[in-house]
């Protein structure tokens, strides 16, 4: 049994850390039709959570509005199209094993930060707006920035020992 077994914050950041890149983000319903799709980095066309996902339910619920959502995920399938009962369905992309994951946890396990006015930007895709006044917001970002630069550290430091 593990001492840190129930904190979830710390899971989300070993998630990140095993999976990254396989990230996605949740691309919110704009017409009437309810349901969200995930995003991937190189993917131009809209994922969903492949039929065993236990996500699958969070991502088909999803709002017009509501806060940014970060998942991970382990394998990305792609199905061939199928045609049934005359109609054709054209084929579509799944992922497998999603998991929602802290924004914190992409911001500090996740891939290489740039630095743009008020925002973190992880690998030119991923951005992350810190404040919306941008002296403070810039200050926030570096401290954001120097304790993932000491997490690193202390990491590299206890993996070397």
């Amino acid at each position: 049994c593990n001492i840190a077994s129930d904190d979830a914050l710390l899971t989300s950041c070993c998630i990140v850390g095993g999976l990254y890149p396989n990230v996605c983000t949740l691309a919110r319903p704009t017409g009437p039709k309810a349901g969200g799709r995930l995003i991937t980095n190189e993917c131009d066309t809209p994922c969903r959570p492949s039929s065993n996902s236990f996500q699958k339910s969070r991502v088909q619920q999803a709002s017009k509005s509501g806060k940014d959502a970060y998942a991970m995920y382990h394998a990305k399938h792609r199905s061939i199209g199928t045609i049934s009962a005359g109609q054709k369905r054209p084929p579509e992309t799944f992922l497998s094993e999603v998991n929602f994951v802290s924004k914190f946890a992409l911001l500090l396990f996740g891939g290489e930060p740039q630095l743009v006015k008020n925002a973190i930007i992880i690998d030119g895709w991923l951005k992350f707006k810190v404040s919306s006044d941008d002296e403070s917001g810039k200050q926030n970002a570096v401290l954001i920035l120097s304790l993932r630069e000491l997490l690193d550290k202390v990491i590299l430091e206890h993996v070397v020992e």
